[in-house]
């Protein structure tokens, strides 16, 4: 993103344009009055951080006196918006116009830039783990591959299905919403095993000794797991803070730090809640063949 330097210098280049103009601009002195006064109108708009104000006070200028570079302002409006698909626009038909702009590769890297952030938006990460791994990854009845599996899902409701042999097959719906990332560490239950053959009568039981550790391993997979989710949300929070609204340079560092911290540990508490769930399995077992 083009710093706010940057910004003010192509505003300032904007009423420059617009003040010596080009043809069309000098056949209408009207026009141009009205249109300089609501572009001068936007620009301190601008400065004063009321993005969507000057939006419509730059589409005003535009529309009374078509201005390539004026599109540029509209664009930096509509990403301090978060409006991706207006910003998109505005700087393409800004290099339509000025084909031979100074910044060309600089505004067209700025389009790479919102091509992605607006793909991650439409269509956010989804990683799915499992214990055990290598269970098959079925996303609205469509086979998706392996767990540990990670790949971008459409906004909106979906079915998720985990299968894998001898273990029962799990199920649940997935939400997914716009711009933000889900992450499931899922563990699947062994198939019940079923009694073959004659029955064997036990004349005497030897004491049993309970399951102290499973229960240890299963609170431990809980609390991690509800840490990593709560971590999980406060990181999302966080990002969304730092696209909601502009920030000043060491509160949006800050955030920043705050969003990737919160999420590593995140990660860290769901491989947690994975080796709790895997040895809370082996300890039911184990401790069953006391």
């Amino acid at each position: 993103m083009i710093s706010p330097s940057k910004a003010t210098s192509r505003v300032l280049l904007a009423l420059l344009l617009t003040l010596t103009g080009t043809p069309a601009v000098a056949a209408n002195a009207a026009a141009r009055t009205e249109a300089r006064r609501a572009f001068e109108r936007g620009t301190r708009l601008y400065d004063q951080a009321r993005y969507a104000e000057a939006a419509t006070a730059f589409e005003e200028a535009y529309g009374r006196v078509p201005n390539g570079v004026v599109l540029y302002n509209l664009g930096q409006c509509y990403e301090k918006l978060g409006a991706l698909d207006k910003a998109l626009s505005s700087y393409r038909e800004y290099l339509r116009l000025v084909p031979k702009a100074q910044d060309r590769e600089g505004v067209q890297n700025l389009i790479a830039n919102l091509e992605t952030r607006l793909e991650a938006t439409r269509r956010p990460l989804v990683t799915v783990a499992s214990e055990p791994s290598g269970a098959q990854v079925l996303l609205d009845g469509q086979a998706r591959g392996q767990t540990p599996w990670s790949g971008p899902v459409g906004v909106g409701r979906h079915e998720l299905e985990l299968t894998l042999p001898d273990h029962l097959s799990l199920k649940r719906g997935l939400e997914v919403r716009a711009g933000e990332p889900i992450q499931l560490q899922l563990a699947l239950t062994p198939t019940p095993a079923v009694a073959t053959g004659p029955v064997s009568v036990v004349t005497e039981e030897a004491p049993s000794r309970g399951r102290i550790w499973t229960w240890v391993a299963a609170g431990a997979t809980g609390a991690a797991t509800a840490g990593a989710v709560l971590l999980g949300s406060m990181a999302r929070a966080d990002a969304r803070e730092l696209t909601r609204r502009p920030h000043e340079g060491a509160e949006v560092q800050r955030l920043h730090d705050s969003a990737q911290g919160k999420s590593r540990t995140a990660n860290v508490l769901y491989g947690v809640a994975g080796v709790a769930a895997a040895a809370g399995v082996t300890l039911f077992f184990v401790e069953g063949s006391f």
